[in-house]
């Protein structure tokens, strides 16, 4: 029975991965104006970074072309707005493979351009952003060694602000850097999306939602799937998720 019950959850798994939607860096639209006041978030988070004051290319004060930048993933002091990336510190791709890809448009957009948490969106040397590309701690690490600790915390933030999973390897390397009694992300295999834009998936709750762990216990407690899944990843209640499919309390979730 136990064998049986494995072999379903990994046909389970491989459909999950099979009908995810692909990632597509287009539908995570960034770099908006949000407040339309001529910045996008590229140049607000610039502005906001900066340790000094800044350049901009016209009297407008639109785009940011220099200022004094302290890039966390080298230390080095940066003058030059060419020579930095806007870092999503947990990637698209990341984000995507790891439950975004069941977000609506509106959550996606949110994702990428959020600007109220300050280690979400950094401004990082350009080559070193690139280097990282869409890997995860398991994978890359800044080279600077005193920003290692702050950059897997950060990581596990964001992850966990936005209900996304980390795989075996991730939770790994976190734990590494953080300690065995970090609160980490659930523990899920990252999915391989491949699947086609229209195949059904299990939707997730819109991101933001914090509860009291130890207030609710049971699904029957549960008001939404949002409060179900904050409940499940900030709180650690697996009962809440009994076939491990990374679905809580499936009646109010499916």
């Amino acid at each position: 029975m136990k064998h049986l019950l494995l072999l379903l959850v990994f046909f389970q798994l491989t459909f999950a991965a099979l009908a995810c939607e692909r990632y597509d860096r287009k539908s995570y639209r960034h770099w908006v104006d949000e407040d339309r006041d001529c910045q996008n978030a590229r140049h607000e988070v610039l502005l906001e970074e900066s340790q000094g004051g800044v350049s901009f290319k016209t009297s407008k004060g639109c785009r940011v072309i220099a200022g004094n930048w302290l890039d966390p993933y080298s230390g080095r002091l940066i003058t030059d707005a060419s020579q930095l990336d806007i870092d999503h510190l947990v990637p698209l791709k990341e984000a995507h493979e790891s439950g975004g890809y069941a977000w609506d448009a509106q959550t996606r957009q949110a994702y990428a351009n959020d600007l109220r948490d300050p280690n979400h969106l950094i401004a990082v040397d350009r080559s070193l952003n690139r280097q990282k590309g869409a890997r995860d701690p398991a994978e890359w690490l800044p080279p600077n060694p005193n920003y290692l600790v702050a950059y897997a915390q950060a990581w596990v933030d964001v992850k966990r602000k936005w209900g996304l999973t980390a795989d075996a390897k991730e939770i790994v390397a976190l734990r590494q850097l953080l300690g065995s009694q970090a609160q980490l992300p659930r523990q899920a295999p990252e999915m391989n999306c491949s699947g086609q834009a229209d195949t059904v998936v299990p939707k997730l709750p819109a991101a933001g939602v914090t509860v009291t762990c130890g207030s609710k216990r049971y699904c029957k407690e549960m008001t939404s799937c949002s409060e179900a899944r904050a409940f499940l990843t900030q709180c650690g209640l697996s009962r809440l998720d009994r076939d491990k499919d990374g679905i809580p309390c499936e009646s109010l979730c499916r």
